[in-house]
């Protein structure tokens, strides 16, 4: 029954007005009463959870889940006065918060010191479970700095444990922006894998160890955790790698049904190193079709039987900040023997030594070249501060740079520059990708891996271009796909039905192939 704000009479849950008075009936908390604001999941009087909207949304989803706690904070908060106690707090809230955020998670809730960190909803994304991952360990970096800043006013030392766990949840979605409800199962595992966990230690699952590439796991054991009738496999998160791996551990397979599209690459190469120009490939498919398989094969074709060609790659990012030159700032990296555990003054001297001899003098009047690609890559030269350049300057001869520099990195030797995943790229490097294929000087092939999602962003992309050309991949065929199934089990005795499940389910696609193949071989290990 709703009750009358104005006279007190009750009315039936459907009405919009009171029938004794005639007055507007409002929104009223069950529990006391009291008239609510909206869109509000607590009373503001009585503290009332109330239940979701007939507008709230219930749906299946799958995702991520990341719990952290603070370790002995009841302790910590008996030895600090309360006021320092709470600032500390806060301070790690947000610290928090933002590692969160901006691996592109939300923060369903804060259950005392705990916080539950979901990736999946309310947007979902292929590399959930990934994203959970690097957000662990950008918080566990995030506190020792938050660490290093307490230990200087002489304040605490904080510690932390992390569980992250993949499964499937109700997500109950009300009209509050960026706002949601996970229930189920996968987040009782998470809360468990934490509590589980030493101090400064992350816990895995198996579901999430098995979908998330690109880290160095190590397996802990399977851990009877309280409400479980089964003991569930885990794992310690160390660190990433530097190169995701795909694939079934312990099974291989060779490349198959791309056997065209990998001689097109190879003429490619040949017409740009015979002619002494750039050429720029853009190799289109969905995920999982099999574009780095290919890329990864030409590279071993390039190195072992093209003479002495270089190859360098780089990633785009999906999302971060200061990302526009990522995969090429990864490519410089990589020349100048730069460490992610390099300090800024050891890494520019890097850079500057390994371009020294490579470029010609700087213009007068310009930024030269090796401190406008320190900039790219975040480090800023004191010999050549770029604070007086207005932004489409320092755009102008950043770009320039990049030029300058591959056209050196040509002069040495043919080369093969990989920039993967370009449908993630932003505007600004998209140009200065149009530009290289244009405009640098030398034997160098660019290739582009992107989903077909790239052409909606920019249709006219290379079109038109002499130095421009496409690669498309198509599901596998049948055929290519039973010899796929065949390589990885390397056996005659899957059941002829099972075999045509593996390759309905798959739908041609190589990397779902792959995730169902290891699937059966977890299972049967």
């Amino acid at each position: 029954m709703k009750t009358c704000t104005a006279c007190g009479a009750s009315n039936p849950p459907e009405g919009r007005f009171c029938g004794n008075c005639g007055a507007r009936l409002k929104k009223g908390c069950p529990q006391c009463g009291a008239e609510l604001p909206g869109r509000v999941r607590f009373c503001p009087t009585c503290g009332a959870r109330l239940a979701a909207g007939p507008g709230a949304q219930q749906e299946r989803r799958l995702v991520t889940v990341l719990f952290v706690d603070v370790v002995e904070s009841t302790t910590l908060g008996e030895q600090l006065d309360p006021e320092h106690f709470r600032e500390v707090m806060e301070a790690y809230f947000r610290a928090m918060r933002t590692e969160i955020e901006a691996e592109g998670g939300t923060v369903e809730k804060f259950i005392g010191d705990a916080i539950v960190g979901v990736f999946g909803v309310p947007l979902a994304h292929e590399d959930d479970s990934a994203r959970a991952l690097h957000a662990a360990l950008r918080m566990s970096a995030r506190l020792e700095e938050l660490n290093r800043s307490l230990l200087e006013a002489r304040g605490p030392r904080l510690a932390m444990r992390m569980g992250v766990n993949t499964g499937e949840v109700v997500a109950v979605r009300d009209s509050l922006p960026h706002e949601g409800m996970v229930i189920g199962d996968a987040v009782n595992v998470a809360a468990r894998l934490e509590q589980n966990a030493k101090p400064g230690q992350v816990l895995v699952s198996g579901r999430t160890a098995r979908s998330a590439r690109g880290f160095e796991l190590r397996h802990v054991g399977a851990l009877s955790l309280k409400g479980k009738a089964r003991a569930i496999p885990a794992f310690e998160l160390i660190a990433t790698t530097d190169e995701p791996t795909r694939g079934v551990p312990g099974l291989s397979a060779p490349m198959v049904g791309r056997e065209q599209e990998l001689g097109l690459l190879q003429t490619f190469y040949r017409r740009a190193t015979s002619e002494g120009r750039p050429a720029l490939v853009t190799i289109y498919g969905e995920a999982g079709v099999g574009k780095s398989r290919l890329v990864m094969e030409f590279e071993e074709w390039a190195r072992s039987s093209a003479g002495a060609t270089v190859v360098v790659t780089g990633r785009c990012l999906p999302y971060g900040e200061g990302i526009t030159y990522w995969p090429l700032a990864e490519i410089l990296k990589q020349d100048a023997g730069v460490l992610d555990t390099d300090a800024p003054e050891a890494a520019l001297a890097k850079i500057r030594n390994a371009l020294a001899g490579k470029l010609a003098a700087p213009i007068p009047g310009s930024m030269g070249v090796p401190a406008a690609l320190a900039l790219s890559v975040g480090l800023h030269d004191p010999q050549d501060p770029p604070s007086e350049l207005e932004p489409r300057r320092l755009r102008m001869e950043t770009h320039a740079a990049w030029r300058t520099y591959f056209t050196a990195l040509a002069a040495a030797g043919p080369a093969v520059v990989v920039v993967e995943d370009i449908h993630w790229a932003d505007s600004a490097m998209l140009d200065l990708l149009e530009e290289l294929a244009n405009r640098v000087s030398g034997p160098i092939l660019f290739l582009c891996p992107s989903r077909l999602e790239l052409l909606e962003r920019r249709p006219g992309w290379g079109g038109g271009q002499r130095s421009f050309s496409g690669v498309y991949l198509e599901p596998l065929p049948p055929q290519a796909a039973e010899r796929l199934v065949d390589h990885l089990l390397s056996s005659e005795d899957l059941p002829h039905e099972l075999r045509s499940r593996i390759l309905q389910r798959a739908e041609g696609n190589p990397f779902f192939l792959e995730e169902i193949v290891r699937q059966l071989v977890d299972e049967h290990a």
